[in-house]
């Protein structure tokens, strides 16, 4: 027992004997072409064609997982569960999100039918729920604010959807030339600083519904600074009942969330829907009383019954809102694949990232002819779907189907329901947004360059405005990106004692230097912009702790049998493992930079160099006496034996002509 507890209680050890190699050497015994004999690969064959019905699937997914697969005695009970449990928050939050947009409460429900139906039939996302997204009606609204004016003749609800037919336009363009990649721009911690800042715009426009203010609506630069100064002129005409409702309904969703949401809900089939319940209580109380009336509070109104008409958004609008599309379709996708990709890698199952892009983009532009705004998917209602037992996207198909029920018959009962409670119900679902906040200074203590994008973006976005503020977080992360590639580093390693392994020597004080050898890590590319700098920091690097005599060594030359000359020279090896990539003026400054150290008196060996660069290197480099080997290793062992082999060579040498000199 205290045998076996000794062994394995034993330091695992890696025992290794073999030859040093240069690159030449093991490519020739390993069968592999000498790099200066290696020819281009052979063409790939043509791949298989494929038939048109492999096309066809592949382009509308429902096809497989709907109408040939589909396993309706296992998976539909689920999937009806989830699409009841999607579509009692879509009711709510169809209706509130429609009040940042600037359009009918009704608008939001169209988008929990049109573009879901179509996402359902060619997304490859099985849980995520298109529809209303706080940020997209933010966008949108600004726009509708702008165009939707007594001068220009449009409504507000053809400036929604021109902008929607417009975003869908983009993203199908997008996919046509598949660029589904292109949401990668848009980092993650980019998105973290910009939603958490839209988070404030939309708490900042819904002030004046929750507490009852007139102020207009402010938009375009500097909205939020000036939205404050308006509601401190205004405060006076603050309506007290509404504030007092705002405030209560504010609490109860509050104190529901934090203390009885998870006891309630591990107790349930599905969880409760508290937004809807509230809607429900307070549409009731507000129709068997004369609150509303009594303290002008602004109700909902009219709420129009069915489903909207077919109608072709103004095409006129196209060029103007053309810009704000743009962005509005980049941010919809973007924050939609986030989502998507994060539920998929949960769950294991692939995604298609320029199918997503037909998919929601074909969804924007059906949804543009029936009184849509653009559409994204909302964290809240596809955690629902996914947690609930959701299985496909049945359970949307299912969710749209409860809303047209809603539309056809039961949404003009929510008419006497004040606008502060949705109003309250939007601020309710901001709140993991808007604290968000309270994560910049992890953040800032991971890395100081995603910090830096964080604070630009999430604070341009409020003092300015939001396609402002996105462009300078997309800017500023992109000008870290360049100048991270463009910088480089270049470090001394030491070699642990007993070991083969050579780290960094101010970062383990155990690494000493190999005597004679100096090993010189370079990591990051080596282009036209980092050359000069390259260079600088080798010859710094390179000479220092050497004294001038040792500067002034005449060059020792070893040709494999001989050695000429008697002195002993100092040696470079430089750790190109962590090279990324190598332009033709980095090579030639990099052969520069050798013939001066070979000049200087030392022997220059590259270890490690990877593949991808490593023949351009060699065809480009014009000093012949660099030796190139796998790994730093090799290179310091042969250099070693190369010493020694030299320093005996020297003695014989003496030995045998001192009796002469007697």
């Amino acid at each position: 027992m205290n045998a076996k507890t000794e062994m394995m209680d034993r330091q695992p050890e890696i025992n290794t004997q073999r030859d040093v190699y240069q690159v030449d050497a093991l490519s020739a015994n390993n069968n592999a072409p000498a790099m200066a004999d290696r020819r281009p690969a052979a063409k790939k064959l043509p791949k298989k064609k494929r038939k048109c019905m492999d096309y066809v699937r592949k382009t509308i997914p429902s096809i497989d997982w709907l109408f040939l697969n589909y396993r309706w005695s296992e998976d539909f009970a689920e999937d009806t569960m989830a699409g009841i449990a999607v579509a009692v928050l879509n009711i709510p939050q169809g209706m509130a999100y429609s009040i940042l947009g600037n359009v009918e409460p009704t608008v939001g429900l169209y988008m929990a039918v049109f573009p879901v139906l179509v996402y359902s039939l060619l997304g490859t996302s099985r849980h995520i729920s298109l529809g209303v997204l706080s940020v997209l009606c933010l966008m949108t609204g600004k726009v509708v604010t702008m165009y939707a004016t007594d001068g220009t003749g449009y409504t507000a609800i053809q400036v929604a959807t021109a902008v929607t037919m417009v975003a869908g336009l983009v993203q199908l363009l997008m996919y046509v030339f598949r660029l589904g990649l292109l949401c990668t721009i848009l980092s993650e911690t980019l998105v973290s600083g910009f939603t958490a800042s839209v988070a404030v715009i939309v708490l900042t426009s819904q002030l004046k519904e929750l507490l009852g203010v007139d102020v207009a609506r402010r938009v375009g630069m500097m909205q939020v600074p000036h939205t404050f100064y308006d509601f401190a002129d205004r405060f006076h005409t603050i309506n007290w009942m509404t504030t007092a409702v705002s405030v209560t309904t504010i609490a109860v969703l509050l104190l529901y969330n934090k203390y009885l949401k998870e006891r309630i809900n591990s107790k349930l089939c599905m969880p409760l829907p508290i937004e809807l319940i509230v809607t429900i209580v307070a549409t009731v109380l507000f129709q068997v009383t004369t609150i509303a009336q009594d303290y002008d509070m602004v109700q909902m109104g009219e709420i129009k019954s069915g489903l909207p008409a077919f109608e072709v958004p103004p095409v006129k609008l196209f060029s103007a809102v053309f810009m704000d599309a743009c962005v509005i379709a980049l941010v919809g996708y973007s924050i939609t694949m986030s989502l998507a990709l994060l539920v998929a890698e949960k769950l294991k199952y692939p995604l298609d990232t320029n199918q997503e892009l037909l998919a929601q983009g074909l969804g924007n532009v059906v949804g543009s002819f029936f009184s849509c705004l653009p559409s994204g998917a909302s964290p809240s209602r596809s955690a629902s779907q996914q947690t609930v037992g959701g299985k496909t996207q049945m359970a949307s198909i299912v969710s749209a189907g409860i809303i047209v029920v809603v539309l056809l018959w039961i949404g003009v009962v929510f008419e006497p329901l004040p606008r502060c409670v949705l109003s309250s119900i939007i601020v309710v679902a901001l709140k993991g947004l808007l604290l968000q906040v309270l994560d910049f200074p992890e953040i800032w203590r991971k890395s100081k360059t995603d910090g830096a994008v964080w604070i630009f973006t999430y604070s341009t976005v409020i003092v300015l405005d939001i396609d402002t503020g996105l462009l300078v977080g997309v800017v500023v992360s992109l000008l870290f990106v360049f100048v991270k590639g463009v910088l480089n580093e270049v470090h001394v390693l030491g070699r642990l004692p007993d070991t083969d392994l050579y780290v960094r020597l101010d970062l383990y004080g155990d690494a000493v230097e190999v005597p004679d050898v100096k090993i010189v890590r370079y990591a990051g590319s080596l282009n036209v912009i980092n050359r000069y700098m390259f260079k600088r920091k080798l010859i710094e690097v390179t000479r220092a702790g050497y004294n001038d005599a040792s500067m002034t060594m005449t060059v020792t030359v070893v040709d494999g049998k001989h050695a000429t000359g008697g002195r002993r020279t100092q040696c470079v090896v430089l750790d190109m493992a962590a090279l990324q990539y190598a332009d033709a003026s980095g090579v030639k400054m990099l052969s520069e930079s050798i013939e001066s150290l070979v000049s200087d008196g030392f022997d220059v060996y590259l270890a490690a160099v990877p593949d991808s660069s490593l023949e351009y290197v060699r065809c480009n480099n014009d000093v012949k006496s660099v030796r190139f080997f796998p790994t730093v290793h090799d290179a310091v062992v042969f250099r070693q034996c190369s010493s020694k082999k030299i320093q005996n060579l020297t003695y014989d040498s003496q030995s045998t002509k001192t009796p002469n000199g007697l």
